[in-house]
């Protein structure tokens, strides 16, 4: 039977959080087209501070950039959901 060494836990773990958190960057990319520029840079400023701070962790810590990159995908979530639709003309 094969056996599941730590590290390779440690690696899928960084490869699910980085593809979380380059996820949640295209999509707060995407909604510059949509939602009002603070949102957009406020979201940018979450997941600029969210990413580094979860990298630096990643040595003590592996389940850090998995849990940011859900963070801020929940986030944005949260507001684009809070933008109001306009009515039309």
């Amino acid at each position: 039977m094969d056996e599941h060494t730590p590290e390779a836990y440690r690696t899928l773990f960084g490869l699910i959080g980085a593809g979380l958190q380059a996820t949640a960057l295209l999509l707060i990319g995407a909604s510059a087209l949509v939602a009002p520029g603070w949102v957009v840079g406020t979201l940018l400023v979450v997941w600029v501070v969210t990413t580094v701070g979860s990298w630096r962790g990643f040595g003590e810590r592996s389940w850090l950039p998995t849990a940011s990159g859900t963070l801020v995908l929940v986030l944005w979530m949260v507001a684009i959901a809070g933008i109001p639709r306009s009515t039309g003309p």
